[in-house]
């Protein structure tokens, strides 16, 4: 007898190792001695039922090894009862139940089917008994629990797939961020339903006994033929084939998938304590049988059996292989795949006498429950993140895009964005072009960093987004040409908001870069049309990305670089402010304007002081620089103080005023100098002010640049 109490020997059987550790082997502990000391002994296991799926067998209360079988592991069987301790559903026994369920059936008359009976109406008798069996087992609350826990695995494997394919597929599918989701949610359900009823209904388990070490399914042999076999075997065939089953479920149960499997929290494993296992009795059968199969296939199906006995079992002899010369080959292949699935007797043997009882230590048996709730966290984590990823990703802005100002800025869908009314049809328009892109082409992408969008309630700001709405049109021809012409390779654009004059441009810019870490084909960004410090940010971080720029109109030569370095990224469409300046100071120097202002005549330069403008304050100063002439300037923040300014630069003598604000104040600069005035500048994007100035009524205007008035920014 061990110097330990027997508590303690069967907690260190029973304690299941580490998740990321190889499963131990598990005895088949026989106490063996007197009836009394020995049944008292293998009655310490009783202390573990709390903690552990628990059975008690009486080995002389069962007529035959399939009654045991059918306690343990059927309908209401003792190891397939939820134990509150676990914190986990039970172990399922889909396979052991259909092989009772058929050899329940032997014997059963089916009417007119003749003697011997027909082959075809058997199958049929078989098929409508497995239907009627299986209606009847769905009406149980055990059963129903069953289902629902099949459900629940299913679910928490294909929810987070789904979810994780949305998320990868959502650089593909620029403006169907919120169909997307949906329709991962919509696959995660009818995928993970259709994965429930085969877990149920039993196919996926049933392909095991094609593999089976006792009657295999034959192939090409459907479920119904192979239970009309297994009812017609013989009891000693059909003993083997349904211990095996049990052991094979109960390794499923502890199998640690890579889908969400409670055998991931299992912390122990089943005991199952058998009395009186006496020579002669089923439970002794019983007890061979798992002794047999687990040495004789290898199987390792976890069951720790805690037995008593007044007579020690002795393990049968490895019988040699024989046979005839001839046969050497095919005995040689037979041995090699014995020897490959031969594993030592599972038996424990411990003599108990009458003066060596163990110590039985009464009391509950207690476990921390850590895997199972180390468990329930993933699975719950699993489900939550999926979940709350298409939560983030479809209401509000989004995943892709920040929410600024009241605006969607970055890079990211058009449902999401929510583009001005101005915009949006050429933003559908090009939208549509990119979807008519065939699957599988050569695709380069090219990104439209601008504002598509104005905060709520802004005034005045129309003439911006007709501006971009321009800017967008002229892309959107040039891609559809493109994409008509032969070339085998195809345009994509995608869009990053900037959010009003923008603001948000150096964000917009790093949503770029993020998109062209993750997206190969992301090639240019163009647009960049304001010239003012958040773009030149964004030029920034766009030239540190490696990632060539069209600017289309902004005019400020600090716009292409940082820190005194021109960016070699960075291409204009526009003339530059120095250049419009020489250009200007010309105008102003040798060609003179109307009669009565002369050459080289006073200027007032009324100028837009703004947190971040780089434009107006650019061209004021490079004038003041440039011109030889007497030069002021008047600076103005809003409508108020443009009034302000106006009369300041009208009271300096000037003869000449140059506006170099943006086109919003064109409006409040019309009122400021009266009905006959006009603007200067390169704000005006949509419209110039009218009348045109005449000499005779106010001659202090910019004829010259009201003309010139251009798109520049």
């Amino acid at each position: 007898m061990p110097s330990q109490p027997v508590d303690q020997v069967i907690d260190e059987a029973v304690r299941r190792p580490s998740p990321f550790a190889r499963e131990r082997g598990l005895p088949i502990l026989v106490f063996a001695g007197e009836r009394d000391p020995a049944g008292k002994a293998a009655e310490t296991a009783r202390r573990f039922r709390a903690r552990t799926p628990y059975a008690e067998i009486d080995a002389g209360d069962f007529r035959d090894v399939a009654a045991i079988v059918e306690r343990l592991a059927g309908l209401q069987g003792m190891l397939s009862t939820w134990v509150r301790g676990t914190l986990l559903p039970p172990p399922r026994f889909p396979l052991t139940q259909f092989v009772l369920w058929a050899w329940g059936r032997r014997g059963n008359e089916i009417p007119d089917a003749g003697t011997p009976p027909n082959p075809v109406a058997k199958r049929n008798a078989f098929g409508l008994w497995l239907a009627e069996w299986r209606k009847a087992r769905s009406r149980t609350g055990r059963v129903r629990r069953s289902m629902a826990d099949y459900v629940g695995r299913a679910m928490t494997t294909w929810i987070p797939l789904s979810g994780l394919a949305a998320y990868g597929l959502q650089s593909f599918v620029d403006g169907l961020t919120l169909l997307l989701w949906g329709a991962s949610a919509a696959v995660a359900l009818v995928v993970g339903l259709v994965h429930a009823v085969l877990l149920i209904r039993g196919p996926i388990f049933y392909r095991w006994f094609r593999r089976a070490p006792f009657l295999p399914r034959e192939r090409g042999e459907s479920v119904i033929e192979y239970a009309v076999r297994v009812s017609e075997a013989g009891p000693e065939q059909v003993e083997r084939l349904l211990v095996a089953a049990l052991l094979e479920d109960l390794r499923q149960a502890y199998q640690r998938r890579i889908i969400p499997w409670p055998g991931w929290g299992r912390d122990t494993y089943p005991v199952m304590r058998l009395a009186n296992a006496d020579p002669g009795t089923a439970g002794r059968r019983f007890m061979e049988l798992v002794n047999d199969i687990k040495a004789g296939t290898g199987q390792r199906g976890p069951l720790l059996i805690v037995a008593s006995t007044t007579v020690a079992p002795q393990a049968v002899p490895a019988r040699p292989s024989r046979g005839r010369e001839e046969d050497l080959v095919a005995l040689h292949r037979a041995w090699r795949d014995r020897m490959r699935h031969t594993r030592p007797s599972p038996y424990l043997l411990v003599e108990v006498g009458p003066e060596k009882r163990p110590d039985p230590d009464g009391g509950v048996w207690r476990m921390l429950p850590v895997r199972p709730l180390a468990y329930w966290l993933v699975v719950a984590a699993l489900l939550a993140l999926p979940l709350s990823g298409a939560v983030v990703a479809t209401v509000g802005c989004g995943a892709e895009l920040t929410r600024v100002a009241d605006q969607c800025v970055g890079v990211g869908p058009l449902d999401k964005i929510a583009p001005h009314p101005l915009v949006l049809p050429v933003l559908r328009r090009i939208d549509e072009q990119n979807a008519q892109i065939p699957f599988g082409a050569k695709v380069f992408t090219i990104a439209y960093v601008g504002p598509l969008t104005t905060q709520p309630g802004a005034r005045f700001k129309d003439g911006q987004m007709t501006a971009v709405a321009g800017e967008l049109a002229g892309i959107g021809a040039y891609q559809a040409s493109y994409n008509r012409s032969k070339s085998d390779w195809k345009m994509r654009v995608v869009f990053a908001n900037t959010g009003q004059d923008f603001a948000s441009a150096r964000l917009a810019a790093e949503s770029v870069e993020e998109r062209a870490d993750r997206d190969p084909t992301l090639t240019a960004a163009v647009g960049f049309a304001w010239s003012r410090e958040e773009v030149r940010q964004a030029v920034d971080v766009l030239t540190r990305a490696n990632l060539p720029m069209v600017s289309t109109v902004s005019t400020v030569g600090q716009i292409a670089g940082a820190a005194g370095d021109r960016s070699a990224y960075l291409f204009r469409l526009a003339v530059v402010d120095d250049l419009q300046i020489t250009a200007t100071v010309h105008w102003l120097e040798a060609l003179g304007l109307v009669e009565g202002a002369g050459r080289k005549p006073p200027v007032a330069v009324v100028w837009q002081r703004q947190q971040g403008e780089l434009y107006s304050a650019d061209l004021k100063e490079l004038f003041l620089q440039e011109y030889t002439g007497v030069g002021s300037d008047h600076a103005f923040e809003d409508d108020a103080s443009l009034g302000a300014a106006m009369e300041q630069a009208c009271a300096s003598g000037a003869k000449v005023v140059y506006y170099t604000g943006r086109a919003d104040f064109l409006s409040s600069l019309k009122r400021a100098w009266g009905p006959p005035a006009s603007g200067a500048g390169s704000g005006c994007w949509p419209r110039t002010i009218s009348p045109a100035p005449s000499p005779t009524t106010w001659p202090r205007t910019a004829r010259g640049t009201t003309r010139a008035c251009r798109s520049s920014r």
